[in-house]
């Protein structure tokens, strides 16, 4: 019992003091090419300044009957504005269809921090990037 009443205290002495995980902000972003043939979004769920990136969910829509296929993917961006790109997605499905991710994000930058999060969506033909959009999130918190 005496266990016990310490773990609480200590649990609550923490909690009053205000010590403990630092706390995340989320962000969402999304961008479309023009002439309309692909479109992507992004959701970050749980952004820290310090640290991983969780719950992110990419989304990416072939917009277009064209026979090119889209791609998405996501960039770490520092505060010296160095961008660590991470690998392309695709969507080979066809006009009209969808494709969803879940991912995170592993800060390689100064002091763990990830100062941006860099959405770019993009349409191919074969490995030919014919088109992009991007859009930057900067950290919300």
């Amino acid at each position: 019992m005496a266990k016990f009443s310490m773990l609480t205290g200590g649990a609550l002495l923490f909690s009053v003091l205000g010590v403990g995980p630092a706390s995340a902000a989320s962000a969402y972003g999304s961008c479309t090419t023009s002439p309309l043939t692909s479109s992507g979004s992004v959701n970050i769920a749980n952004w820290p300044y310090e640290g991983s990136a969780t719950g992110i969910n990419i989304k990416l829509y072939d917009e277009k009957a064209d026979g090119h296929h889209v791609r998405v993917r996501l960039a770490e961006q520092w505060t010296t504005g160095d961008r660590i790109y991470y690998a392309w997605r695709k969507n080979m499905d066809g006009y009209g269809t969808y494709k969803s991710w879940n991912t995170y994000m592993n800060p390689a930058g100064q002091n763990n921090k990830i100062n941006g999060i860099v959405l770019q969506v993009a349409t191919f033909e074969g490995d030919t990037l014919l088109q992009y959009c991007e859009k930057k999130l900067f950290y919300p918190g």
